[in-house]
C-alpha cells in the first residue's frame, strides 16, 4: 500500500488531523466504557498467565468456538471476516504511516504480504455477502438483526473494495512506489480495467475513501454492537481459568453484610465486560433447555440487560458514586422466575463464541434473592431446610444414610480407617430407593475389582451443591466444612463419587475451603479397571443402548469418553447417540441448578423434551443409560409420563456393568 505522491506535506497534515479525530473519538469513547466497567467490584483474573496466552491463540485468533458444529459453515464466514480484518488492519497501519511519515512497515511490500492481504480482501467480501444474505433472508431465531449490523458490514465491505480499487488504479497509473510487489487481483484483474488517465483520478479518490472509512469505522465502533471486535481480546484473556463447575467463593461470609448481585455495582468488572463483548448472535439462547421448553429464561437477554443498564446509568454513577442504581432491568421486565428457570447446565457457556460466563451472573443474582430477599421458591426453601436439618434435600433421617449397605458387608471408615478410597455415596444414592440400586451396583463392582474402599454412612452429609446453585452460599459452606472436617478426621485423600454433582463439588469447589482430594467419578474408575484387566465383563443379551450425557459430568468437567468406553467394553452392547444432542451439545435432564427440587409450571418439562429427542433418533435403543442419579430420576419420570416405559428403560451405566460381571 502507498499514499498519493502529489502534495505530500499537505496531504500528510490533513491525514494526521483525520487520524487524530478518528482515533481520538475512539479512545475517548473507549475510556468512558472502561470507566463504566470499573464501576463493578474488583475481581482477580491474572492467574495462569500461560493458559491465558494459549486461549488468545486458540480461542481468539484461532476462532475455535466459532468453528464448532453445528455452526461450522456460518462460523467459517465470520472467521474469514475476523482474520481478514486483522490482516487488513496491519496493512492500514502501514498505509497511515506511509501517508503521514513517508515510510513503510518492514515487509509491507513483500510478495507474501501482498498476496495475503489481497486474498483475505476477497474472502472478506465473499463472507460479507454470505452474512448479508443470511441476515436479510435466513436470520437465526434469536439473532438481533438491526441496521447497526448492516452499517458495520457495509463499512468493512467498503474497506475491502477501496483497497483493491486503489491498488489496481495505482498499478495502472504507475503511482505505486518502485519495488512494490503487485498483488495478484489488483495486478491481474483490476489493473486492466483502468486506463492510465482514469486510474490517475480513481487512485486518490479510492485511497482517501479507504482512509476516511477506516477512521469513521474507528469512531463509530465503540458505540455499536460490534464493539466485540475490540473487547473479545480482553474478554478471552480474562476468562475463568478455574474449572467451569466452580462458582465464586464468598470469602469471610460471616462478616459480609450483603450477598449476591442486586445492582450494577454488585457485578464484577469482568461480568460487565461480558456485556460489551456479547455479539448478539443468540447461540446461548438457541442452546438453552429452559428457553427451548417455554420458560422465561433467555441467557442472551440477561447479558444484554446488564449491559444496557450499565450504559444508561454509567454516567450518573461516575458523576456521583453515591447515586442510586436500580435492580437489573430483567428483574422488573420478566421477574425473578427467569433466574429460577436456569438449570446451570452450561449449554450457554459452551455455545458462546466469545467466552461469556452466564451462570456466574445468574447464581450471583440468585444469591441476592435467597440470602437478602428470602424469596427462593417454596420447594427450594423446603429442600434447603431439609439439608440444614437432616443433611439431605429429601429430609430422610441422617441415621438411615448407610442402610443400603448393611447387607453387602461394605465397611465404614470408622470400621476400616485404612481404606484407600472413600465412596462418597451422595444424598440420592443414600436415600432414594431407585438410586440405592446404583450404589449397590458400584459396591459390587469395587469388590469384584479388589478396590479398597469404605463409606461414611451417617457421618456423610450433603455436599451442598443444591444449596449453592440455589444461591444459599452460607448453607453450602456449612455443609462443605462439615464434610471436610470428617474427611480430615479419617485422613481421606482419595474419593469416588457416583454422582456428577458430588464429583464436581468435591473436586472443584471443596479446594476453595481447603479440601484438596484426588476425586474420580465412578465411571472413570470403572473404565480404568476394565483397561487394567481388573474387571471382566461377560457377554450379555445383544441390545442397543443410548447414552445421555449428564451436564455436570460432560460440559462442566469434560468427561465424555470414559462412560462411552465402559459401554463399548460390554460384549453385545451397541452404543448409540441421541443425535444431534450429545457430548458438548447434550440436552439437560432439567434437574441441575437446584431444579430437582423446584416445580416446572411453565411450558414443557425439560426432561420430557429430552425423552422426545431420544425417541426421535429411531435408534432402536431399548435402554437409555446415564451416570447421574438426578438424570436417572428425571429420565424415569419422563418415560413414565410419555407412556414409553416398556419401550425404553432408563438405567445407570454402573447397573449395566454390575449385571454383566464375570466371576
Amino acid at each position: 500500500m502507498t499514499a498519493p505522491t502529489g502534495g505530500f506535506v499537505v496531504g500528510g497534515v490533513i491525514l494526521l488531523l483525520l487520524v487524530v479525530l478518528g482515533f481520538g473519538a475512539f479512545l475517548w469513547r473507549a475510556y468512558r466504557l472502561y470507566r463504566y466497567m470499573r464501576l463493578g467490584r474488583n475481581e482477580a483474573r491474572i492467574d495462569h498467565p500461560w493458559r491465558r496466552v494459549r486461549d488468545e491463540l486458540i480461542v481468539y485468533l484461532g476462532q475455535r468456538k466459532l468453528l464448532k458444529r453445528p455452526y461450522y459453515l456460518r462460523g467459517l464466514a465470520h472467521a474469514f471476516i475476523f482474520w481478514g480484518f486483522l490482516i487488513i488492519t496491519i496493512g492500514t497501519v502501514d498505509l497511515l504511516i506511509d501517508g503521514i511519515f513517508g515510510f513503510h512497515l518492514p515487509g509491507a511490500g513483500s510478495a507474501v504480504f501482498a498476496w495475503t492481504i489481497d486474498l483475505f480482501a476477497v474472502l472478506v467480501l465473499a463472507s460479507i455477502a454470505v452474512a448479508a444474505v443470511r441476515r436479510a433472508f435466513f436470520p437465526p431465531p434469536r439473532m438481533h438483526v438491526a441496521l447497526d449490523g448492516y452499517v458495520i458490514l457495509g463499512m468493512i465491505a467498503l474497506l475491502m473494495l477501496t483497497l483493491l480499487v486503489f491498488e489496481g488504479a495505482g498499478l495502472s497509473a504507475g503511482l505505486l512506489e518502485r519495488g512494490y510487489t503487485p498483488p495478484p487481483i489488483a495486478n491481474g484483474i483490476l489493473r486492466s480495467i483502468f486506463s492510465r488517465d482514469l486510474a490517475g483520478v480513481v487512485f486518490p479518490v479510492a485511497w482517501w475513501t479507504h482512509v476516511v472509512t477506516v477512521l469513521a469505522f474507528s469512531a463509530y465502533l465503540p458505540q455499536s454492537k460490534h464493539l466485540h471486535i475490540v473487547t473479545t481480546f480482553p474478554n478471552v484473556f480474562f476468562r475463568k481459568q478455574t474449572p467451569r463447575g466452580q462458582l465464586s467463593l464468598i470469602k469471610d461470609i460471616e462478616q459480609q453484610e450483603t450477598f449476591g448481585a442486586a445492582t450494577i455495582r454488585d457485578f464484577s468488572w469482568k461480568q460487565l465486560l461480558d456485556g460489551y463483548t456479547c455479539t448478539e448472535c443468540g447461540r446461548c439462547s438457541d442452546n438453552c433447555p429452559a428457553l427451548a421448553t417455554g420458560k422465561p429464561l433467555d441467557p442472551q437477554r440477561i447479558v444484554l440487560d446488564i449491559r444496557d443498564q450499565l450504559l444508561r446509568e454509567g454516567a450518573a454513577l461516575l458523576a456521583d458514586p453515591k447515586a442510586r442504581t436500580t435492580a437489573p432491568a430483567h428483574w422488573s421486565e420478566r421477574k425473578p422466575e427467569e433466574l429460577w428457570a436456569c438449570t446451570t447446565c452450561a449449554a450457554c457457556v459452551e455455545a458462546c463464541p466469545v467466552t461469556i460466563e452466564h451462570i456466574d451472573k445468574i447464581v450471583d443474582m440468585r444469591r441476592n434473592l435467597t440470602l437478602m430477599e428470602g424469596s427462593a421458591p417454596p420447594e427450594a426453601q423446603r429442600a434447603m431446610t431439609n439439608i440444614e436439618r437432616a443433611g439431605n434435600p429429601w429430609g430422610a433421617p441422617r441415621e438411615s444414610r448407610g442402610d443400603w449397605a448393611r447387607e453387602l458387608g461394605v465397611p465404614t471408615f470408622a470400621e476400616n480407617p485404612n481404606a484407600e478410597y472413600l465412596y462418597f455415596v451422595g444424598c440420592a444414592a443414600s436415600v432414594d430407593s431407585r438410586n440405592q440400586k446404583v450404589a449397590v451396583a458400584l459396591a459390587q463392582i469395587l469388590k469384584a475389582a479388589g478396590v479398597s474402599f469404605a463409606i461414611l454412612a451417617s457421618e456423610e452429609t450433603c455436599n451442598g451443591d443444591p444449596a449453592r446453585r440455589i444461591g444459599n452460599e452460607y448453607l453450602w459452606q456449612t455443609q462443605a466444612q462439615r464434610n471436610i472436617e470428617t474427611f480430615a478426621k479419617y485422613r481421606i485423600r482419595k474419593v469416588i463419587a457416583s454422582c456428577p454433582h458430588c464429583f464436581n463439588t468435591i473436586a472443584n469447589e471443596y479446594p476453595q475451603l481447603g479440601g484438596n482430594y484426588e476425586v474420580v467419578h465412578a465411571l472413570q474408575l470403572v473404565d480404568r479397571l476394565i483397561a487394567e484387566g481388573k474387571l471382566k465383563i461377560a457377554r450379555g443379551t445383544a441390545e442397543a443402548i443410548a447414552y445421555h450425557d449428564p451436564c455436570y459430568l460432560g460440559r462442566h468437567n469434560g468427561v465424555y469418553d470414559p462412560p462411552r468406553a465402559v459401554l463399548d467394553a460390554m460384549p453385545g452392547v451397541e452404543r448409540v447417540e441421541i443425535e444431534p444432542y450429545h457430548r458438548e451439545r447434550g440436552f439437560c435432564c432439567g434437574a441441575g441448578g437446584g431444579r430437582m427440587w423446584m416445580e416446572e409450571k411453565v411450558g414443557q418439562r425439560v426432561n420430557h423434551r429430552r425423552i422426545d429427542q431420544l425417541l426421535a433418533t429411531n435408534s432402536g435403543a431399548t435402554k437409555v443409560a446415564s451416570g447421574c442419579p438426578f438424570c436417572l430420576i428425571m429420565l424415569e419420570e419422563g418415560v413414565g409420563a410419555k407412556g414409553v416405559q416398556e419401550q425404553v428403560k432408563p438405567v445407570d451405566v454402573l447397573e449395566l456393568v454390575a449385571g454383566r460381571l464375570q466371576s
